[in-house]
């Protein structure tokens, strides 16, 4: 189960290093929530606005056997949708692994790996959700909270007991079926096979359609030829 164990901390730099430093302390299924972050990750490096009145945590599995990294962001990319959905929120997943609505970040997964002589100890599964916190002037036009989307405060323990509960649902349904998870996943995406966009490549913006979506590639067909755009800040709005 997810979130027998729970620890909660005030401030921490990042639940997820902080999961990285202390994971032979904790259990499998084991969540750790912060109040704030003053260091939240985000993908490829980048920072995580992470201030009071957000839902900030990360989990921790020990698998006993290998389970893909891209599996369980997959799993909870689905779960906080369909959790929202619950609340009447038509949110989206924005390739590869970032919740959005009405084109505004909402939250965002980091799933990373712990080894120890190239084996696989540790997986832990950083998420990050704007729910009662302000979003800064210089930042509404690009994220949202789901205060702002609803008018009102969000129980933030609602949220976080849902979204693990579904998730561990799913990672018990789907953990031997990725295809399958794969194809929710894809329900959810944005973009998704066929769409046109426009990439930048090469400080070019292009026109294309996308051909294959994989955990880490949007292969796109541009006049003919086939770009792998691995990052979707190449991917113009």
């Amino acid at each position: 189960m997810i979130g027998e164990e729970i620890e909660v901390l005030y401030e921490v730099d990042s639940t997820n290093e902080f999961l990285k430093r202390n994971y032979k302390s904790f259990h499998d299924g084991a969540i750790v929530v912060a109040i704030k972050q003053t260091a939240g990750k985000g993908r490829m490096g980048r920072t995580w606005y992470s201030p009071e009145g957000g839902l900030w945590y990360s989990v921790l599995f020990k698998p006993k056997v290998h389970i893909s990294l891209h599996v369980y962001t997959k799993v909870f990319s689905v779960a906080i949708v369909e959790v929202l959905k619950k609340l009447k929120v038509k949110a989206y997943i924005k390739w590869p692994n970032d919740i959005y609505y009405n084109g505004k970040k909402l939250a965002g997964i980091l799933s990373e790996a712990v080894s120890v002589n190239d084996r696989v100890v540790a997986i832990i599964v950083g998420i990050g959700i704007n729910v009662n916190n302000d979003i800064p002037d210089d930042l509404k036009d690009i994220a949202i909270s789901l205060k702002d989307i609803l008018k009102k405060k969000v129980k933030i323990t609602y949220i976080l007991d849902a979204i693990n509960k579904h998730a561990w649902n799913l990672l018990i349904t789907y953990r031997n079926e990725t295809e399958n998870i794969t194809k929710l996943w894809k329900k959810y995406l944005v973009p998704r096979e066929g769409d046109k966009i426009k990439v930048n490549v090469d400080e070019q913006i292009v026109e294309g359609t996308v051909l294959k979506i994989t955990e880490d590639t949007l292969y796109v067909d541009v006049g003919g030829k086939v770009i792998g755009v691995q990052s979707i800040h190449q991917v113009v709005e």
